[in-house]
């Protein structure tokens, strides 16, 4: 894991609505934390721009020790657990779990090495097999969370994971 670092991040739309202003935070290498707020108020926006998903209109934003303002999403090795999941349909448990490591060309072995100790960690091991539309909503919340722990990522941001 590696801390992360805001300074002074600002998010303003193309049509001038100010989404985040001047947002400084500092989260060290193993460190949880809450981000707090009314519906509307930027927690979602904040993370997405750690996450590369929404670029930033001014401040820096620094994952480990490496400011991460142009890179990619897919080179800021940061995993995102999204509010409504964002499992595919069409695969199964590990399927969804292994998706990241299958496009990282990780061995198969490796792979289910990984996905095998996530689910049984997350207490999906007989779920494996299933597809999210079988699944309890509290069962795909646990999923997504299994698809970022087994990329092994520099830090996990969880967008309202209770």
């Amino acid at each position: 894991m590696a801390g992360i670092e805001m300074d002074r991040v600002s998010k303003v739309y193309p049509n001038g609505t100010n989404a985040v202003s001047a947002v400084s935070l500092e989260v060290s290498d193993g460190e949880f934390m809450v981000l707090v707020g009314p519906s509307g108020c930027g927690k979602t926006t904040v993370l997405r721009m750690i996450a590369g998903l929404e670029s930033i209109s001014e401040g820096t934003v620094q994952v480990g020790d490496e400011v991460v303002n142009d890179l990619p999403p897919r080179e800021r090795d940061v995993a995102m657990v999204f509010q409504n999941y964002a499992l595919y349909p069409h695969m199964t448990v590990f399927g969804n779990m292994a998706f990241p490591l299958q496009l990282k060309k990780v061995d198969k072995r490796e792979i289910s090495r990984r996905v095998r100790e996530a689910a049984d960690v997350l207490g999906l091991e007989d779920l494996l097999d299933r597809k999210p539309k079988h699944l309890s909503g509290g069962q795909r919340q646990r999923v997504a969370m299994g698809r970022a722990i087994v990329r092994e990522p520099h830090a996990f941001l969880m967008d309202e994971p209770l």
